[in-house]
């Protein structure tokens, strides 16, 4: 028996910040992966680190039983401390393999319980796009299905420990009228230009709690290359200049070179398509 399970990674956020007095954040899925894979050819747990092994334990209580007699590895595409969702895509990975190899597999508000539990935790596991709170996993509004959008993704340089940038931040005012305002009018208007509209705002008013350098020129140079806008990390390192899918993505690397040129603290990183979150288990 063989189940693999694969998990997106993401690009940041779309937008993070507070409303009403909760906590919420918009995915930015991209395909690269966190990969989990359970055998009953073996019992070693390989490649879980400290989160991913709580994940285990608390999933087998969660599924009501004391152990898990089965082989588990653990391998991801993405970089830690970030702000990629390396660890929320490492943790759902691991629940939804350990849940389908006792029972079944568990719903997204179940992952999210679990999930939230360890750690504030990214959305990418909810299908589609989604606005939730990423304290308590609760999904806040769902988007439906990514629309097509070009990400060229750049490193600011560092890392962050989520966990000790929320310990830390206590902050619960409202965020800006204006970004909020563009995220009401994603209801009603959920394509790129609203998207990279949106992103913009809100990488703009993250800048008081994770500061990344030259951001406004950058968001002006990118945009005068023909970007829709700029998203970022808000509590990690990572920044994606977000394009229309009608560009090709020769121009879009061409400008991934000339921004990285004239910022050179900018560090390239990869060019990723934004994609609908979720998940893909294989069993057999």
């Amino acid at each position: 028996m063989i189940i693999k399970v694969l998990v997106p990674g993401s690009c940041g956020e779309l937008a993070q910040g507070w409303k009403d007095g909760q906590p919420f954040m918009i995915t930015c899925p991209i395909g690269l992966y966190s990969r989990a894979l359970v055998t009953d050819r073996t019992s070693a747990k390989t490649g879980l680190g400290k989160k991913a092994e709580l994940a285990l334990k608390t999933t087998v209580s969660y599924m009501g039983f004391d152990d898990f007699p089965l082989g588990l590895a653990l391998e991801s595409q993405l970089p830690t401390g970030k702000g990629m969702a390396a660890s929320t895509a490492d943790i759902v990975a691991v629940i939804q393999a350990v849940s389908a190899a006792i029972d079944e597999e568990l719903e997204p508000e179940e992952i999210a319980e679990i999930a939230a539990g360890i750690e504030p935790t990214d959305g990418i596991f909810y299908p589609g796009i989604v606005r939730m709170n990423y304290m308590t996993g609760e999904l806040l509004q769902s988007y439906g299905n990514a629309p097509k959008m070009i990400i060229a993704m750049f490193d600011t340089g560092g890392t962050i420990n989520t966990i000790d940038f929320h310990s830390e931040y206590h902050g619960h005012e409202n965020s800006p009228q204006e970004l909020l305002d563009a995220i009401d009018e994603l209801d009603r208007d959920f394509s790129a230009q609203q998207i990279g509209k949106v992103a913009t705002l809100s990488a703009l008013a993250n800048q008081h709690l994770v500061h990344k350098p030259q951001l406004e020129e950058i968001i002006e140079y990118a945009k005068s290359l023909g970007a829709l806008g700029v998203n970022v990390a808000h509590s990690g390192t990572m920044m994606g200049v977000l394009f229309a899918a009608d560009e090709s993505m020769n121009k879009v690397l061409e400008a991934a070179k000339l921004i990285g040129a004239k910022f050179p603290h900018l560090e390239y990183f990869e060019t990723e398509r934004l994609i609908s979150g979720g998940y893909e288990i294989e069993q057999r």
